[in-house]
């Protein structure tokens, strides 16, 4: 795949990434946040807030190589 091919597709699965990823936080964040003490909802929401970005970086590292014939 050619790296102007896999940019348009990353971007793709980027957004999807961070749509489903935060329809999931949000689904937790009501199920548990309510009866968790605050210091567990903060480290919660900490955790959830950056957990995005290791998958968002996968993403990104795959579209950034360079094509196989330069």
């Amino acid at each position: 795949m050619k790296q102007r091919a896999r940019k348009f597709a990353g971007i793709w699965l980027i957004i999807a990434l961070l749509i489903v990823y935060s329809a999931v936080a949000v689904v937790i964040s009501v199920q548990f946040l309510d009866w968790l003490p605050i210091w567990a909802s903060l480290i919660y929401l900490a955790a959830a807030g950056l957990g995005w970005a290791l998958p968002a970086g996968v993403i990104i590292k795959w579209m950034a190589k360079p094509d196989e014939n330069s």
